[in-house]
């Protein structure tokens, strides 16, 4: 045999080599770097490096993997926001707070369009449970060490995503990746450091007495399980609602107190906003443009006797409802992108669930739960102002067009980039 039989021979018999998952690392760096207290373009620059080490040496991917009416959506979303910013009453101050959406749309591409198989966006799962881990040890340690007012001691903290207690509703918002984990292997490595993730994240909750964070917390793990098995989803429900209870018992009931205001001072909030909306229907005041406006229609609304007015002063810097705030800042056009951006999401997770993998099947229901708790968070807290909230709605947004193409729904079928197996469809 000749020497160049030998080595066609031997290169036959060899495995092929697997490419490092450069876009997976390159958003786990990102969403470990965001909420780290570290200066915020370090993230940024890993994401880029990573994406572009993927783009060259990967290639170009065989087919753009996001359905298109998605693709239509998201692109619709961002234009209508960049018209609100052009015409926005204060113009630099849109500009200046949306930065956040760059990385967001980054995400959104990287996720989409580079991850290359279930197991890349199992990776990125794991990171959240990480994330929110780390997260919840830092708010029990500042609750222990500090004292019950988080308000005095949580920017000490130096978390970028943790600047008022309520921000611990991103940390409730991640715990369906923590269950999806839990529920694939909960006697692995990773799937205890899920479950001790979703675990400590209800014990900062309930330390902090978020009861907006209590609620959003029940409704993600309760989707998501609910999602996964019915009969999972009602246990949970059972447990968080015993473990809420008596945790807030052992704490004084903090969050039994809050829930005695039947009108809360968010209605105040909420009215200033819709006025916003009724005098720009369309395009509205420009994203971010609510704490510009907040004393001026404060002062100018008469406001009935029963109403109790916000008491952290003259300009809060958003609506308290996310809803009422896209159509304040962003008008009925803005108010409808969002919609269809979330709507087709909905659509195709729901869609995935049913047609992937077990494996594809779990995650899907984790970002089904999780977009669903962000939609349960809009309704009193969650805002476009956070940076929290824009990067899990365009990370949400990227895995379920990432599902979608994996479940064979974008264009050219099956669309795992470098990723052989195809898996057995159907539920697990």
């Amino acid at each position: 045999m000749s020497k160049r039989s030998r080595k066609a021979k031997a290169s036959k018999s060899l495995p092929p080599v697997e490419r490092p998952p450069w876009a997976a690392l390159g958003v786990c760096l990102f969403l470990i770097g965001f909420a780290a207290p570290i200066p915020s373009q370090w993230p940024l620059v890993a994401l880029v490096l990573f994406a572009l080490v993927a783009a060259f040496s990967e290639g170009t991917p065989k087919a753009w993997p996001v359905p298109l009416p998605f693709t239509l959506a998201v692109v619709a979303f961002l234009l209508l926001t960049g018209l609100s910013i052009f015409l926005s009453v204060d113009r630099s101050r849109s500009l200046e707070l949306s930065a956040s959406w760059i990385p967001g749309v980054l995400l959104f591409v990287v996720i989409a369009e580079r991850l290359r198989s279930a197991e890349d966006l199992r990776a990125v799962y794991a990171c959240f449970a990480l994330v929110g881990l780390a997260l919840a040890i830092a708010l029990l340690a500042g609750r222990w060490v500090y004292g019950a007012d988080s308000h005095a001691w949580l920017q000490g903290l130096g978390l970028p995503v943790l600047v008022v207690p309520n921000d611990c509703h991103f940390l409730a918002l991640i715990t369906p990746f923590s269950l999806v984990l839990a529920d694939r292997n909960p006697r692995s490595g990773l799937g205890i450091l899920a479950l001790v993730s979703i675990v400590m994240t209800g014990g900062a909750i309930l330390a902090l007495g978020s009861r907006g964070g209590a609620l959003t917390l029940i409704a993600s793990l309760v989707a998501t399980g609910t999602l996964l098995r019915p009969r999972l989803g009602v246990g949970l429900g059972v447990v968080l609602l015993l473990g809420v209870g008596l945790g807030d018992a052992l704490l004084g009931f903090p969050l039994a107190s809050k829930f005695t205001h039947v009108v809360d001072t968010r209605v105040s909030l909420w009215m200033i906003a819709w006025e916003m909306f009724l005098d720009a229907p369309w395009l509205g005041q420009g994203p971010h443009s609510y704490r510009s406006l907040y004393t001026v229609y404060m002062e100018a609304i008469a406001f009935p006797e029963w109403v109790r007015m916000d008491p952290w002063g003259t300009e809060v810097p958003w609506a308290h409802n996310l809803y009422l705030e896209l159509l304040a800042e962003r008008g009925i056009l803005g108010f409808a992108s969002f919609a269809a951006l979330v709507g087709t999401a909905l659509f195709l997770g729901i869609k995935a669930r049913a047609k992937g993998s077990p494996e594809e099947f779990r995650l899907a229901c984790g970002a089904i739960g999780a977009l669903f708790g962000l939609l349960v968070s809009g309704l009193f807290e969650a805002s476009m102002l956070r940076i929290w909230a824009v990067v899990l709605l365009f990370v949400l947004a990227g895995v379920i067009g990432r599902l979608a193409a994996l479940t064979g729904d974008s264009p050219g079928g099956d669309n795992r980039l470098g990723d052989s197996s195809t898996g057995h469809r159907g539920k697990p």
